[in-house]
């Protein structure tokens, strides 16, 4: 994915000279907003200077009205007011001298779609994107890059409509773009059977990682993950891709203990448990340990 952006500022911040506009003495190129009393009223995009045609946001839920942040009446994150009622629209933060810091879509007053640059560059910094996907399901997406344009975090999130079903897939990564922590929880899969209406896919994203460096990673996270005897099959792939040094796992149940065996035989020393599902759990996995895997090291 390209994680460069446009310019964007303010139009009162650009410099006529010679029937051509300028933003910091240089020729502009991006898209320049027109507002009064803070209400977007034009979104131009110019070339070498030269206004070219109308700005058309890349999102996927295209709103029509659009202000400045400083019309906006939050007294917290979500969700933002406009005059009394819950907004729907773009909302555009500034930065000083005109620049435009992130371009923000809002349902309802919820935040839905984002894209948030870096100060004084064109440098995405965060992208979030919310696709519906058919009359069942939604996808949400962050991805989060470093300024030189290097991926940083990863996640997409799938959810049921009209059920309660979500699924997430997520990794981090380290400097070196390694894979630091990846996890799963829910019903995951349905983020890899609807992965091609994701604007930045699964399959791609963890393959570009993997490729540039195909090391063990630092933790695999697994989440209380429904009918964990479906998933388990892809989980066992992605331990044996990843060689995790650490398996952590919330709501432990005796289910797990399969999954545990086959970490131990994939480079995992070290097992950290966040919650039991029954009381007698902790002991089970105790003595499973001692007696199937007595190399990794548990952490409760």
């Amino acid at each position: 994915m390209n994680t460069n952006g446009l310019l964007m500022v303010l139009f009162e911040a650009l410099e006529l000279k010679q029937a051509r506009y300028y933003y910091n003495n240089s020729l502009f190129t991006g898209m320049a907003i027109s507002h009064t009393d803070g209400v977007v009223t034009s979104r131009h995009m110019y070339k070498d200077g030269v206004k070219e045609c109308d700005y058309e946001p890349p999102y996927l839920n295209k709103t029509t009205h659009a202000i400045l942040d400083d019309l906006v009446d939050c007294t917290t994150d979500e969700p933002m007011y406009l005059n009394g009622e819950r907004y729907t629209g773009t909302i555009y933060c500034i930065y000083p001298k005109g620049r435009v810091s992130s371009e923000d879509v809002f349902v309802r007053g919820m935040h839905r779609e984002n894209t948030h640059f870096y100060y004084n560059s064109t440098a995405i910094k965060e992208l979030v994107v919310e696709s519906v996907v058919n009359e069942q399901f939604c996808m949400y997406e962050i991805h989060e890059w470093d300024s030189y344009g290097q991926l940083e975090y990863w996640d997409a999130e799938i959810e049921c409509i009209k059920e309660k079903l979500k699924g997430r897939i997520s990794f981090r990564l380290n400097k070196d773009f390694s894979i630091r922590v990846f996890t799963v929880s829910g019903d995951f899969n349905k983020v890899l059977e609807n992965s091609e209406h994701l604007a930045c896919p699964y399959f791609p994203a963890f393959e570009r990682v993997r490729q540039l460096n195909s090391g063990p990673i630092d933790t695999f996270n697994i989440r209380f993950s429904n009918q964990l005897w479906a998933h388990e099959p892809v989980i066992k792939q992605l331990i044996k891709a990843l060689q995790p040094k650490t398996l952590t796992i919330n709501h432990f149940s005796s289910e797990y203990m399969n999954l545990i065996l086959y970490a131990s035989e994939h480079n995992t020393k070290k097992l950290m448990i966040f919650g039991f599902q029954e009381e007698q759990d902790e002991a089970n996995l105790k003595k499973f340990l001692v007696q199937q895997c007595p190399h990794i090291e548990l952490i409760i």
